[in-house]
């Protein structure tokens, strides 16, 4: 049986907004040792494995959860009280189901204003990875001791501060430096009030040589930012599935990349990025990297692949493509790459992968080059992706969905070393 939220909360009542930003129970069922939600009103998708997180008291899995002790010798949360309850009655509260650790609860709390502590509950009783993450609007007016349950308040958010990302023509010379970037996002929901907040604060794209936004209708980014968008011929709409449930947007993507090939931006600058609005990105640490990687088709983020939250493509790759679709009647889609690959349960990164390499050459043959620092996130086995701290030169940071984690996440990244030049 599922906890009640009420348990851990101490809220009475709640208002009509806080009940909207609750996290349903997913109707998938995650297997063991994974566990994945998407946590839409805290900003986050949490996506995490929780084998060995815990000293093994018990014989049993269900044990391990109840009467383990969490390990907090690698935590970087601030405070950690193991088999613990906290009290608050704050008034404010917001329970997130499916979180794999305390660890991922308590920089969850980090990332929301409003949450001063947190509990994290082992076996709340749902299916899958049956734990569950209680954030709360106040600090504990009373500890209680309870098998199973993880409190603790979480560290300082830092103070994030603009920062310009002008780049030194003399040390990255433009002609193998510079970046046209790009962003596609949904016209309605958390992705225009992202990216509207990168806009002002010229963060991610933003801070590239060239950007666009585009999207399938033409419409403002955000309110008076005079930040317009590119449209693209495709209802933006795909189905989940495939091994890892995600987004099967293969054909939205060739789309696209059609409208972003007619634009041209690409052949003015050696190196053109595709940006999901949620991955946190800094151009400021791109740009050292791309010298030694200058006349490549592309650099791949990941040893599983290439994914799709950042995808740096120079320009042969592009030109391979470009002919590709030109090969078309309608020129709407890559004709060989179509015809020769059978794509229906792939999303577009692993589309545009086998494209370029297995259909049409670009690499010769030989894998693409691999640079780890281009992207952190879960399922490329960057573990604690969420504190945005694995590193000083990590180039990118996925997922965020929403303005406060999104800045939560630029300043934590900030404090481990400069996002400029």
């Amino acid at each position: 049986m599922a906890v009640n939220a009420r348990e851990y909360l101490n809220i009475e009542d709640r208002s009509s907004d806080e009940a909207e930003s609750e996290v349903p129970v997913p109707t998938r069922k995650f297997g063991r040792g994974a566990a994945a939600s998407v946590l839409a009103g805290l900003g986050l998708v949490a996506a995490a494995t929780y084998a060995g997180r815990w000293k093994v008291i018990g014989n049993s899995e269900v044990e391990s959860y109840i009467l383990g002790e969490y390990d907090v010798s690698n935590s970087q949360c601030g405070t950690i009280d193991n088999n613990t309850d906290y009290v608050d009655y704050s008034g404010w509260g917001k329970s997130l189901d499916h979180i794999p650790d305390p660890e991922m609860c308590c920089a969850f709390c980090q990332a929301e204003p409003k949450c001063k502590s947190f509990v994290w509950v082992a076996d709340a009783g749902l299916p899958g990875c049956p734990s569950a993450c209680y954030l709360k609007g106040g600090k504990p007016v009373e500890k209680k001791s309870k098998q199973g349950v993880v409190a603790g308040i979480p560290p300082p958010r830092n103070a994030w501060r603009q920062t310009m990302q002008e780049p030194p023509p003399d040390e990255y010379p433009l002609d193998q430096t510079g970046l046209f970037c790009f962003s596609l996002m949904l016209p309605k929901g958390y992705e225009t009030e992202l990216l509207a907040w990168q806009f002002v604060n010229q963060a991610s794209i933003f801070a590239c040589d060239k950007y666009a936004v585009y999207t399938n209708v033409s419409m403002e980014v955000g309110r008076n930012t005079g930040l317009f968008t590119r449209v693209v011929d495709s209802d933006l709409h795909c189905e989940l599935g495939g091994d890892s449930y995600s987004a099967l947007n293969a054909w939205i993507f060739i789309a696209v990349w059609k409208r972003v090939l007619d634009d041209g931006y690409w052949r003015e600058y050696p190196w053109t990025v595709k940006a999901d609005p949620d991955a946190v990105f800094f151009p400021g640490r791109l740009r050292p990297l791309l010298p030694q990687y200058y006349g490549q088709p592309y650099i791949n983020n990941c040893r599983y692949g290439m994914h799709g939250p950042l995808e740096v493509l120079g320009k042969p790759a592009l030109a391979a493509l470009a002919e590709d679709y030109a090969r078309s009647a309608d020129g709407k889609a890559p004709k060989n790459c179509v015809e020769e690959l059978h794509f229906g349960l792939w999303g577009e990164d692993m589309f545009l992968n086998q494209c370029l390499v297995k259909v049409l050459g670009v690499t010769g043959g030989a894998d693409p080059l691999i640079e780890p620092k281009l992207m952190c996130e879960d399922h490329c086995d960057c573990k604690q992706y969420y504190w945005c701290k694995n590193g000083s030169d990590r180039v990118s940071f996925h997922p965020f969905k929403s303005v406060d984690s999104y800045q939560n996440c630029m300043a934590n990244a900030e404090a481990q070393g400069s996002l400029s030049y």
